[in-house]
């Protein structure tokens, strides 16, 4: 059993959040929803919340350098918006240009519509769409006649995409889109973590197809939703109207407790009467450290940093997470002059297969999907490089990809002048890579941390990356949490 006994004489629960970004937000949020008595502190390293989900706002710009907004299929973010009471701060994307392409020998093609992620939906598109030679075409209309798999191991995207798709869907299609969202090489990205919902359609009715067709009758707004995507499901995204910052900064300002910014965690140790003792510096010039003592912990840190902290007091679980690679990247945002684009080339967002050997993996057009982003005679382009698809882009300067994405602009969108304003961002270490195996390599995590339910792992390198995924995995430990410390709990 358990003891409460962090705050001797104190009655309510003391909790500690390593990580201010979304995950360590929402959990702080929620645990002073359930537990309005619980004591809990948040420590951030940087001088802001958000962690890589950042917005500047710079002349009449307001730029996201990291994730544009959430998905709303999945529904926790959206359900954390309504409770917080703040969904009217919030936007749909627009409706003109509402589309993805894809670059094929050297021009961007509009991806066939109905064609979700892996999933044809609408035949016809498939049919007629020049982003696939004939061949190509035939070939993935053939998935509804390809057998199932009998296996239940996981397997990369790649084998998967391949297997039911064709070489040629897969290379022209589902590579540049897997690489757009995860920055993820398909022949080593875990099917099971990264898109089980395509796992369980194959062996629920046998096929992708199959599956389009059996709930072709389904008004949902989620099926409809499929059969009118090119690429992404754009009608189930949210975004702020004011940046991803704002509402960042909003869950913080909603928050009881001061978070305490440019605070370095030193050390955790587990205490024999089931506390925790945490040991943290202030970076902002005080010298001494700073001792206190918890009755639970939250780590919402990535993989290496959170196994670092536990290597010492708890050598199996910073084991496993050394085991999570992460892929770095760069994004520059160029303010180009709406009249030099093409207008075939204004849509959503361009995804750059590997075949093609560009120096890119997309290029999102801000402007074009959200209102309020920046003046209507510019257009707003985000041009994603490195990751893992391309490590090797990560070791030029920033001058050098900033001059890789202007040429890229230059030659898929048609933009000759320089731009009117740009940046760019590094994000280091930044996304975690989903290898073949990765749900079993949580399951043992998990199993290790039932043993000490008084610590959680909550962040994008477990459950899902996306923001709806680690909003529900910061709700669902504050829950855990408000049982165990709840009056007459096991604590």
């Amino acid at each position: 059993m358990l003891h409460n006994q962090a705050l001797p004489g104190s009655r309510h629960p003391k909790f500690a959040i390593i990580g201010a970004g979304i995950s360590g937000l929402t959990i702080a949020w929620y645990l002073q929803k359930l537990l309005p008595k619980a004591h809990v502190d948040v420590f951030e390293s940087g001088r802001d919340v958000g962690g890589v989900i950042q917005t500047t706002i710079a002349d009449s710009f307001l730029v996201e350098l990291g994730a544009d907004n959430f998905a709303t299929l999945v529904p926790d973010a959206l359900q954390f918006v309504n409770e917080m009471g703040i969904r009217d701060e919030f936007i749909a994307p627009k409706t003109d240009h509402r589309i993805a392409q894809v670059v094929r020998n050297g021009k961007v093609i509009p991806i066939p519509a109905g064609f979700s992620l892996m999933q044809p939906t609408r035949l016809s598109s498939v049919l007629s769409t020049q982003t696939l030679s004939i061949a190509g075409r035939l070939r993935l209309l053939g998935e509804y006649f390809v057998k199932p798999r009998t296996s239940t191991e996981d397997e990369s995207v790649e084998s998967f995409a391949v297997r039911r798709l064709g070489r040629e869907g897969f290379d022209r299609l589902v590579e540049p889109i897997v690489g757009g969202i995860f920055t993820a090489r398909a022949e080593t990205l875990s099917m099971q973590a990264a898109m089980p919902q395509f796992v369980a359609m194959e062996r629920e009715y046998g096929g992708l197809i199959k599956a389009a067709l059996a709930k072709r009758k389904s008004q949902s707004r989620s099926e409809n939703s499929a059969r009118q995507a090119t690429g992404a499901r754009y009608d189930q995204f949210l975004a702020p109207k004011q940046g991803m910052s704002w509402w960042l900064r909003k869950i913080a300002s909603q928050l009881k407790v001061a978070i305490k910014f440019q605070h370095s965690l030193r050390a955790l140790q587990k205490n024999a009467d089931g506390t925790w003792t945490l040991i943290s510096k202030c970076d902002a010039g005080e010298s001494s450290s700073h001792s206190a003592i918890y009755d639970a912990v939250c780590l919402a840190l990535p993989g290496p940093q959170a196994a670092k902290v536990l290597r010492i007091c708890n050598s199996k679980i910073a084991t496993h997470l050394e085991r999570i690679p992460y892929a770095s990247s760069a994004v520059a945002v160029l303010a180009i002059q709406r009249r030099e684009i093409r207008p075939d080339a204004i849509c959503f967002g361009i995804v750059v297969p590997k075949i093609e050997r560009r120096d890119c993996l997309a290029i999102s057009l801000a402007s074009e999907k959200y209102e309020g982003r920046c003046p209507d005679d510019i257009v707003l382009a985000r041009v994603f490089m490195g990751g893992a698809v391309r490590p090797e882009l990560l070791e030029k300067s920033d001058d050098q990809l900033l001059g890789i994405a202007k040429k890229e602009v230059e030659e898929l969108l048609g933009a000759s002048s320089l731009p009117r304003w740009q940046s760019l961002v590094r994000w280091n270490e930044a996304m975690p890579q989903y290898l073949v195996g990765h749900t079993q390599h949580m399951a043992t995590i998990r199993e290790l941390l039932n043993q000490d339910p008084t610590l959680t792992l909550i962040g994008n390198a477990f459950d899902g990356v996306g923001i709806p995924q680690c909003v529900r995995l910061a709700k669902r430990s504050a829950e855990h949490f408000a049982t165990l410390f709840a009056p007459g709990g096991t604590t």
